[in-house]
């Protein structure tokens, strides 16, 4: 395993059990099974570190997403497929999800750097909702604020049932977010009087 993949994956575990403002970089270099004068070398500091976790965590969920769509042009079915590996990556990077949801309590400076990450991803999404717009699929609307509520959506219920400790069954929990996201909670049944 690479020097960076093995820090990547030693932060993600540090951080997510003590959290970003209370691990050390020693503790880092500790988990990581490298000598901290390594962890120095590829970082200047913590916050280049945590920045570089941002960075490339939402590469890899991007790489996830795109390999999952990948091969389908209905764009409903994008968005299926979308949903599904979004909780998927989520349920076998856990603690990388949890500290992904933890950005939204960063500081200022920590959140810009954050909300550049994320915004690459969000567009993503906005593209496959605006060709699903463009083809009829979906109806008209602002295409990067849906693909916010919709990776909103997925990342937060996931979360939930991580720090339940619930297991997850990505299938069903996928379909039933599709379903949310597609047609909301409005009743489709006739009403019964």
């Amino acid at each position: 395993m690479r020097k960076v993949e093995q820090i990547f994956q030693g932060a993600v575990d540090i951080f997510a059990e003590k959290g970003f403002d209370r691990a050390t970089m020693d503790e880092v270099a500790e988990r990581s099974g490298v000598a901290k004068g390594t962890l120095y070398y590829h970082f200047d500091g913590k916050e280049d570190l945590i920045a570089y976790l941002m960075e490339e965590g939402t590469e890899r969920l991007s790489q996830y997403v795109r390999d999952a769509v990948a091969g389908s042009d209905d764009p409903t079915e994008q968005l299926r497929r979308a949903i599904h590996a979004l909780v998927r990556f989520f349920d076998q990077n856990r603690d990388f999800c949890q500290l992904l949801l933890m950005g939204v309590w960063f500081n200022r400076e920590r959140q810009v750097q954050f909300r550049q990450s994320l915004h690459k991803f969000y567009g993503q999404l906005s593209g496959i909702i605006l060709s699903g717009i463009e083809k009829g699929r979906l109806r008209s609307m602002p295409a990067e604020l849906s693909a916010t509520g919709l990776f909103g959506l997925v990342s937060v219920i996931s979360l939930r049932v991580i720090l339940d400790g619930d297991s997850m069954d990505c299938e069903q929990l996928g379909d039933f977010l599709f379903e949310q996201y597609l047609n909301g909670a409005k009743n489709t049944q006739p009403e019964h009087t």
